[in-house]
């Protein structure tokens, strides 16, 4: 839910009366959403694994600068208009996922650099991924070559 502050604190971030406040600095907006504990389940304890697993390869300087240009260029799409990118990690995930999702065999928990590069996977790139069709096309994707 959108924020509007009486007041003028437009930049406040934290916890208060059981509502968390973020601050989006891309947006210039605050937002709200109750405080809750959630119940953990296996689901959590397996989705954990995948992030933990997934951040573990350590992708290179260049290969998260590629990802942060192909995140902004992506957010300028028109049919992305609502679903916008805010960082190079969640392009990573999303690029990962659907990796997953065309090759079946493939287990993100267990997944490594070495079998990436042994066999060939499109997410090796940025360029890779959007010719595999992992990712939409945005204006010179064909210049973010560089490798995880």
């Amino acid at each position: 839910m959108k924020v509007k502050f009486q007041y003028g604190l437009a930049g406040y971030t934290g916890k208060a009366d059981g509502l968390i406040y973020c601050y989006n600095r891309k947006s210039g907006k605050v937002f709200t959403r109750r405080k809750v504990q959630p119940k953990i389940t296996a689901h959590n304890h397996k989705t954990g694994s995948i992030m933990a697993n997934l951040h573990s390869l350590q992708p290179s300087t260049g290969f998260k600068n590629d990802l942060r240009l192909y995140s902004l260029r992506y957010n300028g799409l028109s049919e992305n208009a609502e679903k916008n990118v805010y960082s190079w990690v969640n392009m990573y995930l999303k690029m990962m996922y659907r990796l997953a999702k065309l090759y079946p065999e493939i287990d993100l928990m267990t997944i490594t650099r070495d079998y990436i590069y042994a066999n060939d996977l499109p997410c090796i790139s940025v360029k890779r991924a959007v010719e595999a069709g992992m990712l939409p096309p945005v204006t010179d994707w064909e210049l973010l070559d560089s490798s995880l």
